[in-house]
This record gives structure tokens, sequence and C-alpha cells, in this order.
């Protein structure tokens, strides 16, 4: 073999083995790359992998491998910190940013606002698949553009929104959350469907004698979002030191209303409606009391509050549909009362926004056995004017299969005769505030004759509430007020008292036997 031929072999010798050294390299780097992602996602951990060669293919496979990685990585954090179903950031998030924040050296000037909005189920039931999607898209993005650099939004489990903004002033709070709610202010178009949503705020500020955890905080702006719900659309409340004995004394309630849910002690109690000219019972108001086995009964003024700003409301007030409608056929009272008397149901503000409590209603009544004209539903006038459109939606609804609607505690709210025109009622519920007193206050006397005028061009029936005294009764027979309700007749009794103690006509003296 000549020189040159071993020269040339000798040369394809020593780039086969530099070949293989260097294909020995690449496995090695990209079994070495392998070996740390596996781990990586093992752990599930996106951290970026290394590697130590300078292997042009090695380097570009680690850049493809650290982009897969970024895309984990973001994958990984919105399904554990987005909130799927709004885009912001969860509750998760919103906790570990201000345990983060609560951490720091020195009192962090930090505030937590909670938005509400009290009519998006109601609304959400009336729009398709797409309009849901852009209702969604629309408010993300309006209250996006409130966002200042250094504030974020996030989304609690029950469909309210925070939002952590750096100020601690009432001033600025309350500033800031009318911003907020401005946002709303504005229709959401929706292609040819337009929708409003209704809003409410609170806010807890983070400061040293203030919450020092996330939780607490939030509990506190909680009790807050309470207080500014139970005043209605609009409405912001700041949480202040007083409401955690408050808040309590509501945790001890609640128990109370759960317990009683659930042990049979709530009770029902009947109030006569009368027929002022006649003096005859014509049918009687449902309220609820809680016979506690220790503490007596409660009164519903202390515990309905608690069970609106907990919802136990819906179950509290189906329990007492429930328990009162059988009554409408009970021998007892047909005897006493006639065939024909009526039972009023009242409904809680926050009822309003359950889209199926018409049907819920309607079902009770097809499982009784009862006819609905027998029923009659007492709205509140504070409740219809807080969201007209819902409580009309109900109103028709029922009305169409027969039960009866009485606007309650009229002249304690808006007092406006205008609107009551456009409210498809049955009847007018005239509150005690104009009642009272009405034999020496002149002032009352002529708006209750205005009432009482109005009413029967709209052939509405009028109930005069709260009649405690014969004066009373007097004016208000002289006036021409047919219906009339008070403790001057009965106050408040089970069915068994009831019937011992009230007949059924000649009411129109005082019940001489009536303890407080």
């Amino acid at each position: 073999m000549s020189r040159e031929n071993e020269s040339t072999e000798r040369g394809t010798r020593e780039r086969e083995s530099e070949t293989r050294e260097i294909d020995n390299d690449f496995r090695q780097s990209v079994n070495a790359l392998t070996l740390q992602l596996r781990e990586r996602l093992a752990r599930g951990d996106s951290v970026g992998v290394t590697s130590d060669s300078r292997d042009p293919d090695v380097q570009h496979l680690l850049d493809s491998v650290h982009h897969m990685l970024a895309l984990l990585d973001q994958a990984l954090h919105e399904q554990k910190y987005v909130d799927i179903d709004t885009g912001f950031a969860n509750a998760d998030y919103l906790e570990e940013q201000l345990d983060r924040h609560l951490k720091t050296a020195g009192p962090p000037i930090l505030s937590l606002i909670l938005l509400s909005i009290p009519n998006r189920t109601l609304v959400a039931e009336t729009l398709d698949a797409r309009e849901t999607r852009q209702l969604k898209m629309a408010l993300r993005q309006r209250l996006q553009r409130t966002l200042a650099p250094n504030e974020m939004i996030a989304s609690l489990p029950d469909d309210t929104l925070a939002f952590v903004v750096p100020l601690d002033s009432e001033p600025k709070l309350r500033l800031r959350a009318q911003q907020i709610m401005n946002a709303l202010d504005d229709p959401f178009s929706l292609g040819e469907r337009q929708v409003w949503l209704s809003a409410v705020a609170a806010a807890a500020r983070a400061r040293e004698d203030g919450p020092d955890t996330s939780l607490s905080l939030i509990q506190a702006a909680r009790a807050a979002l309470g207080e500014s719900r139970s005043k209605g659309t609009g409405s912001f409340v700041l949480f202040e030191d007083t409401m955690r004995a408050q808040r309590h004394g509501r945790l001890d309630m609640e128990q109370t209303i759960r317990s009683a849910l659930r042990r049979g002690w709530l009770e029902t109690y009947l109030q006569p409606l009368v027929d002022l000219q006649r003096g005859e019972v014509t049918g009687f108001e449902v309220l609820a009391r809680i016979n506690h086995p220790e503490r007596g009964l409660i009164s519903p003024s202390v515990f309905v509050p608690v069970a609106e700003r907990t919802g136990l409301i819906r179950p509290m007030s189906d329990q007492m549909m429930r328990q009162s409608l059988p009554l409408l056929r009970d021998e007892r009272l047909q005897e006493r009362y006639g065939n024909d008397f009526s039972l009023s149901v009242n409904l809680s503000p926050t009822q309003l926004h359950d889209p199926s409590l018409a049907d819920q209603i309607l079902q009770i009544l097809h499982w009784e056995k009862v006819p609905p004209h027998r029923l009659k539903i007492e709205l509140t006038e504070t409740a219809v004017m807080a969201d007209p459109n819902v409580a009309i939606h109900l109103i028709h609804k029922l009305r169409k299969h027969g039960v009866a609607i009485a606007l309650d505690d009229f002249g304690s709210g808006y007092s406006s005769l205008a609107y009551i025109r456009n409210l498809p009622l049955d009847q007018l519920k005239i509150d005690r505030s104009l009642v009272s007193g009405l034999d020496h206050d002149g002032e009352k006397r002529a708006i209750l004759e205005m009432i009482l005028t109005l009413c029967e061009r709209l052939s509405l029936d009028v109930v005069a509430e709260g009649i405690e005294t014969e004066p009373e009764l007097g004016c208000l027979l002289g006036m021409g007020a047919h219906f009339g309700q008070g403790f001057l007749f009965s106050r408040p009794k089970p069915v068994e008292e009831l019937l011992a103690h009230v007949p059924a006509s000649g009411l129109l003296q005082p019940a001489a036997t009536d303890e407080v």
C-alpha cells in the first residue's frame, strides 16, 4: 500500500473516530437534557434545563426545550392562578399576593375593594351562549380599563370581584369604589340586545391594627359587603372595627337559623287581615318566628337580616311556604273563617334575584293542591324599586297563574304615587308610619286620602297596616278604607291561639285578651 493510500485511510479513520465522539457527546447531551426534563415534569417544575455542550444542534434543542417549558409554565400558571370563567386572577393567587404584601416590613398601604353584581345571575338566565360570552368579555374589558398599573382584579368563588388597591384613606377608597361601579353605568350591547348590570361595593383596609392575613382581610371586606348589599344598588361600605362584634353576633344567629331549619324551630304565626267595613277576617299574613328551646321566641327583625346576608332566607322562605300553604286546607280554619280565606307570604329583596323563584312558588302550590288565587305574595316597595325590571318579570309570571301581588310597606321608602300605575299589582299595603297617629295628623290624613283615591281609580285594594288604636281605626273608616290589620284586632299568633282568641267577625273592637 502506498504512503498516499495509508495517509488517506488514516485520515478516514480519524474522521470516523471524531464523528463517533461527536455522536456520543450529542447523545449524552440529549440524554442529560431528557433526564432533567423528565425530573422537572415529574415534580411539576417548569424551571429551565441546562447543558455544557456547545454543539449547535444541542443548543438549538435546548432553546426548543426552554420554549416548551415557557409555554408549560404559562399553562400551569393559568391553570393554578386564573379563573377560567372570568379570565381574572383566582382566589388562590389573590391570597398569595395579599399575604406577600401583608408580610412586608412596615404597615402596607393596601386595601381590598369587593364588587358585587346582584342581578348578574338573573341577566345570565336571559342570554344565550354567544351573548353570555360577549357579556363576560365586555365586562372584563371595562373593569380592566379602570385599573391603575399597581392594581389587580381577582374573581372569588361567589362571583364577587376583588380589587387590590394601594389606598387606605376612606375618601380615596370611596372615590375608587365609585369609579369601579361607574364602569357598569352604561348598558352592555350584545348584538340587538342591551343589558344593564347593577353593582354594590365595599372595602377593608390592611393596617397595623387591622386584618393581618389575606383571609382575615377578605372576611372583613365580605362583612362590609353584606352591609352594602342591604343598602341597595350603588352603595359602598367601609369595614370598621365595630363590625367585628356585629359579625360575631351574626355568626351566632346564623348558626341558630341553621339549627331552626334542621330541628323544626321555625314556626308559622298568622296575623288577621280584616275587612274594616264589616269587621270580618278575610285572610292572614304569614309571619315567621324561631322558637329557640332556651332563648324562647326570636323576632324576625333579629333573624331575617342575617338570613338575607347569608343566603339562608331562601331555604327559610321555602320552608315557611311549605308549612303555611297546607293551612289553606285546614278544616278548623275553614270552619271558622270560611273556605276562601287567603294567605299573604312575604318575599325578601334578595329572593327577587333568584331566576327560579316563580317556578318554585308555583311548584309548591301544585304539590299542596292549593288554588293560586288564595296565595298573595308581598313585595316591599324598596325591593321593587331597587330593581324594577326583575320585580316586574316575577310579578307578571305569578299573576299569569292567578297568584295575587301586594306592594308592602308603601310610604316607608320612595313613596311615589306615580310609579305604582306601571306595576301590575292587586293590593297596596300602607306602612304603619303613615297610620300611626293618623287621628291627630292632618298631613297624614291628606296623604292617605290621596292614596285611597288613586288606588280606587286603579282598582287596587288598599290595606292599612299597624292599626293599634280606636281613633286610628275611626279615621280610616271615615275615609272609606276597606282593609286593615294591626294589634287592635290581633297580634300574630300560632294557629291554636288564633282559633282560641280571634273570631271570624265582630273585630271592630279592640282585642281585649291579646297578650304582648
